[in-house]
């Protein structure tokens, strides 16, 4: 063909592949495999299990030691560290009531 012959069949193949539909893309999320395998394992019992041994501890250190539902602190830095805290303090008191004052700090010392 010539370049005239080309040329000329630029424009009706233009007109063409405008109305040819947008092309279908499937997006994946990096770690799918691992998000996949975890909703297999999260089966109704297994959440409810897990709840039961989750929310206790979680609803006695919002309601005994901080006395209220909320926390005080705004931002995942600041909720992270309130309860960094508040756990410590848990932990600490759990000790006491069974090691004693006196004998927890001679486990500390």
């Amino acid at each position: 063909m010539s370049s005239q012959g080309s040329a000329a069949l630029l424009p009706a193949s233009a007109e063409r592949l405008s109305t040819v539909s947008p092309r279908r893309s499937v997006s994946r999320h990096q770690h799918d495999d691992a998000l996949n395998r975890m909703d297999q394992r999260a089966t109704p019992e297994a959440m409810r299990r897990r709840r039961c041994t989750v929310e206790h501890p979680f609803a006695a250190l919002k309601y005994r030691i901080f006395g209220h539902p909320r926390l005080l602190m705004r931002g995942l830095l600041g909720a992270a560290a309130e309860m960094a805290i508040a756990t410590t303090v848990w932990n600490l008191k759990r000790a006491i009531s069974m090691l004693g004052a006196k004998g927890l700090r001679a486990k500390l010392a």
